[in-house]
Order: C-alpha cells, then sequence, then structure tokens
C-alpha cells in the first residue's frame, strides 16, 4: 500500500467499490480502498441482490434506474463479459384501494425518469408468474426492467475495472484508526502501514458508526438481522423456459424469486425483528452469519405458502440470516459530514446493492461540489447527536417492520 493518497475509502462493500470505480470514472484515480477483509465481505456478499425500481424517493428512483443501466448495459460494455443481470421483471401486489393510489404515485415517479411501469390485471399476472396466485389482489403493478445480480460477480468487476483505471485496493488490512493532521489531511492507520489522504470516505457499512468515532463524528444507523431462505429445487420451475419475476406481495411482507430450480423467499417481519451489536461490532466479524430462525418467521411464510402454492410442495435447503444496516428514515447517509473538511459518509444502505449507483452522484459532489440530482433527503447531514441510540433504534425497527407498508403523504421513503 502506498503511503499518500488523493482518496482513501474504508470499506470494500457495494458502496465503497462503486465509489471506486465512478471517482476513476471521473476523473480522480489516485485512490485506495481499504478493506478489513475481502472485497464483499460484511452484508454485501450475502445480499439477495435486488434491484428494484419501485421508490417513494425521487432521488432513489434515479439513482436505482442508473444502478441497474449500470449492471446490465455498462458493465458488459466495460468489461466485454456478458451481463449478469437477471431482467425477470417484478410483479408488486396490492390489496386496498389506498395501495392502488399509492402505486400509482410511484408509477408517476418511474415514468418521470423514463423508467416503465404499469399495472397488469392478475389473468396477466398468472401468466407473467404462473407459480403464484393472485386471489383478493385489487392492484398489480409489473415493472419489465427490475430484476437481480450476483452481488460478488457486479462488485468484482467494477474493483477490476477501477484497478485498470490506477485505483489500488489494500484487502485484509483493517484500519484502526484516522488523525486529522495540521494540513487538514488524514493520516489513516491500518495494519499494513499509516496512509495521508485528502479525503477520506466512511463505507464502512456495519463497522461504519465505530470508523466515524476515530473522528469524533456520528453516524446513526443499527444493525438488524435480515433472512431469506432457498429452497429445493422444484420439478414445475425446472420446466420454465423463462425466468421467474422478482414478485413482492404485501400481505407477506416478502419478496419471492427464483433462485436455480427453487424459490428465494425473505420476508420483512412486521413485529419482532431483531437489531444486534448496538453497543458496536467485534473488529472480527467478517463474513459471519447467524442461525436461522424461522420461527420468527412464520406468520409471513404462512402467507407465502398461501399465495405460492408450490412453496408447500417443497423443502428448504438453505437459510441466510445476516446483518442488514438501517437508518432512522431508512434512506442512505451521504456526503459532507458535519465540521469536517473532506470527510464524507457512504453508508446505511438497507438494499445497498440496487443503491450502487449512489457512488456515480458521490464522486460528482466530491469532485465538482455538487451532483445533478438533489440530494437533501440523503445527506447525512440531516441526522446529528439528538438523534440517539433510542431514536435510532426505535425508527430502524420501524422502518423495517414497515417495509412492505404504504407510504403517507410528505415520507421520504425508499421502498
Amino acid at each position: 500500500m502506498k503511503t499518500h493518497a488523493q482518496v482513501v475509502i474504508i470499506g470494500g462493500g457495494s458502496l465503497g467499490v462503486n465509489l471506486m470505480y465512478h471517482l476513476c470514472e471521473e476523473g480522480w484515480n489516485d485512490v485506495v480502498l481499504i478493506e478489513k477483509g475481502e472485497l464483499t465481505s460484511g452484508s454485501t456478499w450475502h445480499a439477495a441482490g435486488l434491484c428494484p425500481n419501485f421508490n417513494g424517493n425521487h432521488t432513489l428512483s434515479s439513482i436505482h434506474d442508473y444502478t441497474i443501466k449500470l449492471y446490465d448495459k455498462i458493465l458488459p460494455q466495460k468489461t466485454g463479459l456478458p451481463s449478469s443481470f437477471h431482467k425477470t421483471g417484478s410483479l408488486r401486489v396490492g390489496y386496498t384501494e389506498a395501495e392502488e393510489q399509492w402505486f400509482r404515485n410511484i408509477i408517476s415517479r418511474a415514468n418521470h425518469i423514463g423508467c416503465e411501469m404499469h399495472f397488469v390485471s392478475k389473468e396477466e399476472a398468472a401468466i407473467i408468474n404462473p407459480m403464484m396466485t393472485f386471489d383478493g389482489a385489487r392492484c398489480i403493478l409489473f415493472t419489465p426492467n427490475d430484476g437481480h445480480v450476483d452481488p460478488t460477480t457486479v462488485v468484482t468487476q467494477l474493483a477490476q475495472l477501477a484497478k485498470k483505471n490506477g485505483a489500488e485496493v489494500s484487502s485484509f488490512n483493517r484500519v484502526t484508526d484516522i488523525n486529522i493532521l495540521p494540513s487538514g489531511e488524514y493520516e489513516v492507520i491500518t495494519e499494513q502501514g499509516n496512509i495521508i489522504a485528502q479525503h477520506v470516505v466512511n463505507a464502512g457499512g456495519c463497522f461504519s458508526p465505530q470508523v466515524a468515532e476515530m473522528v469524533g463524528a456520528y453516524v446513526p444507523l443499527v444493525n438488524l438481522q435480515h433472512q431469506y431462505l432457498i429452497t429445493e429445487n422444484h420439478p414445475e420451475i425446472a420446466k420454465l423456459t423463462k425466468e421467474l419475476p422478482v414478485t413482492r406481495d404485501s400481505s407477506a411482507a416478502s419478496y419471492i424469486r427464483q433462485e436455480g430450480d427453487g424459490f428465494l423467499i425473505g420476508p420483512y417481519e412486521t413485529r419482532g425483528s431483531k437489531p444486534w451489536a448496538l453497543s458496536g461490532l467485534d473488529w472480527s466479524f467478517d463474513r459471519e452469519l447467524f442461525e436461522g430462525d424461522l420461527e420468527r418467521l412464520m406468520p409471513w411464510l404462512e402467507r407465502c405458502m398461501e399465495i405460492v402454492p408450490g412453496f408447500q410442495e417443497v423443502g428448504i435447503s438453505t437459510v441466510i440470516n445476516g446483518l442488514i444496516t438501517h437508518t432512522p428514515d431508512d434512506n442512505l447517509l451521504v456526503g459532507p459530514v458535519s465540521g469536517l473538511r473532506n470527510f464524507w459518509n457512504l453508508c446505511g444502505a438497507s438494499i445497498g446493492i440496487a443503491q450502487g449507483g449512489i457512488g456515480k452522484y458521490l464522486a460528482q459532489w466530491m469532485i465538482h461540489g455538487q451532483t445533478e440530482l438533489n440530494m437533501a433527503s440523503l445527506d447525512s447531514r440531516r441526522f446529528d447527536r439528538w438523534a440517539d441510540q433510542k431514536y435510532c433504534t426505535t425508527r430502524a425497527i420501524e422502518s423495517y417492520e414497515r417495509m412492505y407498508s404504504m407510504g403517507v403523504p410528505n415520507e421520504n421513503r425508499p421502498h
């Protein structure tokens, strides 16, 4: 690792690597990314990889739209490799008049940025997803360009492109402290030596509050456990000639997609969610998962069995239970840190794969002082120390448990 750099990024997950790539694309290539494990350690590696366009926040709608284009079009063009993005489309199912009005609002946001999104009938939905029943549904939203991606593949490709452009990655190298120098630069202390940087970016994911403490700053987020399961193969899925769409159902508070010839199902329980490590994570925590706790998910899994009858016919092969970061309003924490020059936040993503494209806009902010999007709803300075642990925990749990609940007026929710 070299001893000086224009930018040091702390954290090698989806957000940190995306920023490294986009800084190089924007013209800054004197960049060093430091990761205490390997790239995608933390939350990125175990993510379900969903990339939806359904957003209640206009800025995030643009970010999600760009992210999908990045994975599906730009990366294949840059690498010469086939796209790893599964453009399956998605269905979103609602059951009330209020949800229908909410969906209409979301459609208008999506269409405004050029993203195709429209209602389909139950009959049309049954053709799009023949493994699901739509009894009782009032409204069904179809987004053709939605899908999912393998997180490790896209992060690895982005890192390779950035390194070709001059960026450097220092893996298995933990940052232990950060000193603010009289020159205004930062001395980043690591296990493999020190590096002085003009800019430092906190992309530490689950560890970002602890990174912030190194410079006397504060990051208001909470780590919550999120589970999804993968089933054994289903013979009817094996017969399909086209991959099933990602389907989200408000009555089950779950996302459902195809994984191989089986189902991948992830409920966001509307009660009983579990925060973890409120006092901070042990630095040795890397690619660990928790033991599956399907009992906690049973009310929502039982509903999934009703709307996806084939789910009853197969066993469960894998349960993933890992940490995901959540902020009080479930929006990202992006931008300058209050009171510090050239120290930036890029953390707090609850769906970080879909929001990887935020790296483009933070790169613009760092280099040009502004972005082409209004970043007010994501600006990390919207919170300060008044958002204490009790507040953050209460609101983060609320955000998690309302993942599939209808938005209300004047609420900048990302889902």
